[in-house]
């Protein structure tokens, strides 16, 4: 199955989620501790930004799975408590607003052109030519 496949299939596409992947890492970290008769080798969850984020919440999920967390950059101080959905957009978004109230909005203004733009036709393959992405979007 294509990834454009998996994004379209409502069963799979629930698999696309940072819970499911520390979920995967937990299993994989059990999995070769268990094989390479290593249970009794400590797991360290590092990651820098988003891996930051990644790393503590491994953490804090899977504490039986990792000792320690070492979340370099990372937006933890943003958080209140209750974590927007969108946490990594939602901070960098405020440190464009923060930086510069005209940056920002035109930012936050480019969105609809881009979505204008996607939708006419050959939309998408033009925009992947424009921003030079690294997989054409057809």
């Amino acid at each position: 199955m294509s990834f454009e496949e998996a994004l379209n299939d409502a069963n799979v596409r629930g698999y696309f989620s940072s819970a499911q992947a520390l979920a995967d890492y937990a299993a994989i970290i059990i999995y070769v501790k268990q094989n390479l008769k290593a249970s009794s080798s400590p797991v360290i969850a590092v990651g820098g930004s988003y891996g930051g984020m990644l790393a503590l919440w491994f953490r804090l999920r899977y504490p039986h799975v990792a000792l320690g967390a070492l979340a370099s950059s990372a937006p933890i101080l943003y958080f209140d408590n209750i974590p927007p959905q969108d946490p990594y957009y939602s901070v960098v978004t405020k440190d464009f607003k923060d930086t510069s109230e005209t940056c920002y909005q035109t930012i936050g203004d480019s969105w609809s052109e881009i979505d204008r733009v996607a939708n006419e036709p050959n939309g998408l393959s033009n925009l992947s030519k424009m921003f030079k992405t690294c997989k054409y979007v057809v």
